[in-house]
């Protein structure tokens, strides 16, 4: 049984290294001769033969990073090596809560440190290479210890807390660790805005003016009240464009980045701002915590069963007679990796419908058109991947491809008709 499970495991992760590296090859290659008309005009000559380039080098890299990371992992999990740290931590402290936070912080860390030389040169040169990049190596140090100190912070309290309900009643584990997962998601949410962005971005509140006219205009038609609209200097790193939404009730904001606000005109980002609305009033933001709450609870449900398993702990390399929790924590989020994939892609399906519908909202309330314009651009600000594979898309993208929103919103404006107007 240990022998078959750990073959298994092996067999896993070589499978998914394999299998990503196909399919970022498969999606690099995906290059038609003849853009289709609706997004023939996103890049001019000059630009799309950049964003080609910009694509071939970041696939590489891509590439480069999986390729180390997953051999590394392979060998470290063939040669027992987290056996090996177990008993090294063990060594350190009989405190089981400890001896958690203590194996999976070094393992965070190791992380942290394989993946810095690539960020580094994804930021330093790909991104500065293309004209994205304004972070200064200051900054970028310093968000990498902001980032560093965050997790192990807040990680640290989730993951002490859920050891230690473990450890007082392992048979009703997986309920008190829903119930701790769920209300850490709840107050993230609501405090993100207020406690974690300021950490990394300065946020202004949108200035008076036409814009801020129109955006409260537009909200106010739809009986939706917006007092909270700030900009975030999100230049000061990248040139790339974002806007989002976030937090309930009277913590809900709206943040646009200074790159957006300095790019698209006052109507276009009126329309960015109606697709994010879309997503706030169908609901989008409680269905995605509801089918997040109803998979974690499945895989806690699913771990309590077996987390008391010295077989998954001997899998490790354990050399022990009794389970050791994050072993086995461990050992499980390896075996059902298949699986969460699956539901990656369950979720991924549902995302994009999710999209469609703010898309659509937008063109109802009379701003397709130029919530259209508003998507081409913030494409060609960001050198997206106009034509990626199909598969890819499918496994991999949260979003619809920018051709078949267009698509989706020029379809329902042909049949319904529509405005360019701000309501």
């Amino acid at each position: 049984m240990i022998t078959a499970l750990f073959y298994l495991i092996l067999g896993i992760m070589v499978f998914n290294f394999s299998f990503s590296i196909i399919f970022e090859r498969l999606n690099y290659n995906n290059k038609p001769d003849v853009l289709p008309d609706l997004i023939s005009d996103v890049y001019d000559i000059e630009n799309y033969r950049k964003q080609q380039h910009y694509e071939k080098e970041k696939t590489h890299l891509s590439i480069i990073e999986s390729f180390i990371s997953s051999i590394l992992i392979i060998i470290f999990f063939a040669l027992s090596g987290f056996g090996l740290l177990q008993e090294l931590v063990s060594g350190i402290s009989q405190n089981q809560i400890l001896q958690t936070l203590i194996f999976f912080g070094t393992l965070g860390v190791v992380s942290l440190i394989l993946s810095l030389p690539f960020s580094y040169y994804d930021k330093f040169v790909v991104e500065e290479k293309y004209g994205f990049n304004k972070s200064t190596r200051k900054l970028f140090i310093l968000d990498t210890l902001k980032g560093l100190i965050l997790s192990a912070v807040l990680g640290g309290i989730i993951l002490g807390i859920i050891t230690w309900l473990y450890l007082l009643n392992p048979n009703i584990f997986w309920i008190t660790a829903l119930v701790i997962m769920l209300t850490f998601s709840l107050i993230m949410n609501a405090l993100y805005s207020t406690i974690i962005l300021p950490l990394f971005n300065r946020k202004t509140p949108l200035p008076e003016g036409t814009l801020k006219n129109k955006v409260v205009q537009f909200a106010n038609s739809l009986g939706f009240s917006i007092n909270n609209i700030y900009v975030i200097d999100g230049s000061k790193r990248s040139t790339k464009a974002n806007a989002f939404f976030t937090g309930f009730g009277k913590k809900k904001r709206i943040f646009l980045y200074d790159t957006l606000t300095s790019n698209l005109s006052d109507d276009e980002i009126v329309a960015v701002l109606a697709h994010e609305l879309g997503h706030y009033k169908k609901h989008h933001i409680w269905i995605n915590l509801t089918t997040g709450l109803i998979q974690t609870a499945l895989f806690l449900f699913f771990f309590g069963l077996i987390s008391q398993s010295v077989i998954l702990t001997k899998v490790m390399g354990g050399t022990g007679d009794t389970s050791v929790f994050y072993l086995n924590a461990l050992c499980f989020v390896l075996l059902v990796d298949p699986i969460q994939t699956l539901l990656g892609l369950i979720m991924n399906v549902l995302s994009r419908k999710m999209e469609y519908s703010a898309d659509k909202f937008a063109a109802i309330h009379g701003v397709g058109l130029n919530l259209m314009n508003a998507l081409k651009k913030i494409s060609s600000l960001n050198y997206s991947n106009l034509t990626p594979h199909p598969l890819y898309v499918l496994i991999n993208y949260s979003h619809p491809t920018l051709y078949k929103r267009l698509l989706s919103i020029k379809s329902w404006i042909d049949t319904n008709g529509g405005s360019t107007s701000i309501k």
